[in-house]
């Protein structure tokens, strides 16, 4: 995993609305709103309590939630998922 921190982008209010295990997240930066699954919405609101790199967010989400290994493999591409949205950046060095 890349060592950079990962941060929500500067002025990203991260509306969002859950039902079962599904959440719709309003980016009030471009206006589009997204469907994420409860595993990239805690991805998001992990990163948007601290930003973190991807090994400390791993670590982090695995204390909390007991993810197993399979799961621990998803953090990488769901933090390139969650850039390509525009809702997380990484942040300058």
């Amino acid at each position: 995993m890349n060592d950079r921190k990962w941060r929500v982008i500067p002025g990203q209010a991260l509306h969002h609305y859950a039902w079962d295990e599904q959440y719709l997240v309003f980016n009030n930066l471009s206006g589009d709103t997204h469907l994420l699954d409860a595993g990239a919405m805690q991805l998001l609101l992990a990163v948007h309590a601290a930003p973190a790199t991807g090994p400390a967010l791993a670590s982090r989400l695995c204390a909390e939630l007991q993810l197993d290994d399979a799961e621990l493999l998803e953090i990488p591409p769901m933090l390139d998922d969650l850039r390509a949205l525009s809702l997380i950046e990484l942040a300058p060095c």
